[in-house]
C-alpha cells in the first residue's frame, strides 16, 4: 500500500497566500508582464500540525502535515 504526504494550510494562512498571490498577479499584469509563479516553502516541524509556511522570505502562517495510506 502506498503512502502520501498531505500538507494542509490553515484557513488564515490560505487567505494570506491567496491575497498575496492575487496582488502580485495584478501588479504583473498591470506592468504588461506574464504572471510568474510563487515560491512556497513548508518547514516541516517535529510537531507536524505546527509546520511553518513561507511565501518567498516572509512567514505567512502554519500548516498541518500528515501521512496517509492509499
Amino acid at each position: 500500500m502506498g503512502r502520501k504526504l498531505v500538507i494542509t494550510l490553515d484557513e488564515s494562512t490560505t487567505e494570506k497566500y491567496l491575497q498575496s498571490v492575487s496582488t502580485l498577479t495584478e501588479e504583473q499584469v498591470a506592468a504588461d508582464c506574464e504572471p510568474a509563479g510563487t515560491h512556497l516553502t513548508i518547514l516541516v516541524e517535529a510537531a507536524h500540525y505546527d509546520s511553518e509556511v513561507y511565501l518567498g522570505n516572509k512567514e505567512i502562517g502554519v500548516a498541518a502535515v500528515t501521512v496517509v495510506s492509499d
